[in-house]
């Protein structure tokens, strides 16, 4: 049972994103009023912020065993004290038990990366045998996905053993089975791999999104020139993963699923409340929804203690689900230095925007950032996610204002320097020019994000009913899994419905018939995309949701150049929070440049919002010879 307490971007990225945050009118849940002030006692001063275990490679190589397991434990709510017990996916790694993350892995360019995993999972639920509309595919069949590192997609046919590179375009009779099942994954980085932060969670179709909403992350770091810098280099680095995990907290809204307390085991558990049942804000004519809490690296709430002058690096990982961030620092300012895992020479600053527009760092679910702070001021601040409207329409989500960490800044002589621009980046950033682009094909294509039933999630409070009516509509698509899985099944001998890249210059595809439209439930392996390697395209994902979707690409980062048509100033990153407000009549749109270049096989684009790419908003794209 759970165990509750009484207490219950810049300008410049706003542009970016062609997003619309709400101003920042709300109250924080848990610390109404807190303001600056001087620390008062001693345990104020005492940091309760963890960071996961660091393992970084020696001598070009770091190997690591990952086993997914469950994970037994307490999870704080809204307030820190409010703890529930609970029963979650999540990572051990070698001879670790399984904890509220991954170990965070450190490579350099020209590394080896050589991950084992192991399902240690239990068998999946019999689905086809007793039909259970409420549980999607198999909940606990799983594989891995390095989220933003190009590397090889596909299956290496020079190992006596198979060997994996970031494959997850398994059929639905692959992947990586529970109950003792294990995978070897090798990825080569290359050498001039620009550094930044990534991560590596779950990407089997149809379970991804109750894995990574369980427990089911780890940061990945590629370190390079910049991090040599001496001021980097003297700089204390954090690893900020932020997390939402979702679990049944009762009966109320999930006892019809035949879900117990403290578990994630059905996909209607994401898809009927894709915010989350945590953070409430009620203030009155103000319009929100209930959202997940927010976790650092499994502490709800920690303490950050530095000292006034000083200098600390922090690395931002949103491994969420649905939910975006819009992160603010008190009274200080965070140079953003990279936008996903990819540098930029130049400093974005984002003051505090609390009394100004309400622009934060804008991160959407599997977005990343890099950031220099200098807290030159003694007291007690806070790093807040403020306001995001997520979603146009009568009743739009707006997500409400949070405190994700509490900063204690202690007085002191310490005098420490950022790093002066212009910052180092690596050629493989090079821009992606006109005079390129026609020379390397000059092909255009668009892609189409819509989800059937988006209108019924305009808003997580809307009555009873319409929260039925949405549910029925998720329940009527997942329901049709059955019937794509049957018929993959039945086609494995005649080797239809999967590709198996074989090597990075000989891969072997086949496309599958395509038996249901884009975006509606279809398996992973489906062609849609076939591409010349070394080929350099220019693509347009239409957005034609109310919800700002998130579109994320494998293997290739994204140039973008176009944000609802217009130009903005080009940048790079590879995961996209798509302009809200589209309709069929006038979606929104993004536009990107980009290399295929370095591997050929098979790879995916989809919703970052992994419930969307669960139900079907997903492609899959395949790089061939010349």
């Amino acid at each position: 049972m759970s165990e509750v307490n009484a207490s219950a971007n810049s300008r410049r990225d706003f542009i970016r994103t062609g997003f619309s945050l709400a101003s920042s009118v709300m109250v924080p849940v848990s610390l109404a009023g807190c303001e600056q002030r001087e620390v008062s006692t001693h345990s104020e001063a005492l940091q309760t912020f963890l960071q996961p275990t660091v393992l970084e490679a020696k001598n070009g190589l770091l190997e690591v065993t990952l086993k997914a397991s469950y994970f037994s434990t307490r999870i704080p709510g809204a307030y820190p004290q409010d703890q529930y017990r609970v029963s979650l996916r999540a990572y051990g790694y070698d001879a670790q038990p399984p904890s509220y993350s991954g170990p965070t892995l450190v490579v350099r360019g020209g590394d080896t990366l050589r991950i084992k995993l192991i399902n240690d999972l239990p068998v999946n639920p019999p689905f086809l045998a007793f039909r259970d509309p409420t549980n999607y595919i198999k909940p606990n069949t799983t594989n891995l996905h390095t989220h933003g590192l190009h590397v090889f997609p596909g299956i290496y046919d020079d190992a006596q053993t198979p060997e994996y590179g970031d494959y997850v375009v398994d059929p639905n009779y692959g992947g990586v089975m529970p109950a003792g099942d294990s995978r070897q994954y090798v990825y080569h980085i290359p050498k001039d791999h620009p550094e930044g932060p990534f991560y590596y969670h779950p990407q089997y179709h149809g379970s991804s999104a109750i894995q990574v909403a369980s427990l089911m992350s780890g940061a990945i770091l590629v370190r390079g020139p910049v991090d040599d810098l001496p001021e980097m280099a003297q700089a204390t680095e954090l690893v900020f993963l932020f997390q939402a995990p979702y679990f049944s907290v009762d009966t109320l809204f999930n006892g019809d699923l035949g879900v117990s307390p403290g578990t994630l085991e059905k996909l209607a558990q994401l898809t009927r409340h894709p915010t989350g049942q945590g953070l409430k804000n009620n203030i009155s004519g103000v319009a929100s929804v209930d959202a997940q809490p927010v976790l650092i690296n499994g502490v709800r709430q920690p303490t950050i203690v530095l000292q006034c002058g000083e200098v600390q690096r922090w690395r931002f990982i949103n491994t969420q689900v649905f939910n975006y961030l819009n992160l603010n620092l008190d009274s200080h300012v965070i140079k953003q230095y990279t936008t996903d895992g990819w540098g930029s020479a130049l400093y974005q600053d984002h003051a505090d925007a609390r009394s100004k527009d309400g622009d934060g760092l804008l991160l959407a679910p599997g977005g990343r950032a890099s950031a220099l702070v200098k807290m030159d001021k003694p007291g007690i601040y806070y790093l807040r996610s403020l306001p995001v409207k997520m979603s146009e329409g009568h009743l739009p989500i707006i997500l409400p204002e949070d405190i994700l960490a509490k900063i204690v800044v202690l007085a002191s002589t310490k005098a420490m320097s950022v790093p002066q621009e212009p910052l180092p980046v690596s050629s493989f950033l090079s821009p992606i020019t006109d005079e390129e682009f026609a020379n390397g094909g000059g092909k255009k294509r668009n892609v189409i994000f819509r989800m059937l039933g988006n209108e019924s999630l305009l808003s997580a409070q809307q009555p009873k009913s319409a929260l039925n009516n949405a549910s029925d509509i998720f329940f009527s698509l997942t329901g049709r899994a059955e019937d794509l899985y049957q018929y993959s099944k039945a086609k494995v001998h005649q080797q239809i419905a999967t590709v198996f890249g074989a090597s990075a210059q000989k891969p072997f595809y086949v496309s599958a018939p395509k038996i249901v439209k884009s975006f509606d439930i279809q398996p992973a392996n489906t062609l849609n995309q076939t591409v010349i390697f070394e080929a350099v395209e220019e693509w347009t994902v239409f957005n034609m949701n109310s919800i700002a979707n998130v579109f994320h690409i494998h293997v290739n980062p994204m140039y973008v150049i176009k944000v609802n048509g217009r130009p903005v100033e080009p940048y790079w990153c590879d995961t996209l929070g798509l302009p809200p407000g589209g309709t069929v009549q006038n979606p929104t749109s993004i536009t990107f440049r980009m290399r295929f270049k370095d591997f050929c096989g098979p790879f995916i684009l989809h919703s970052q919002m992994l419930q969307d790419s669960d139900l079907g908003m997903i492609q899959r794209v395949t790089v061939v010879p010349q």
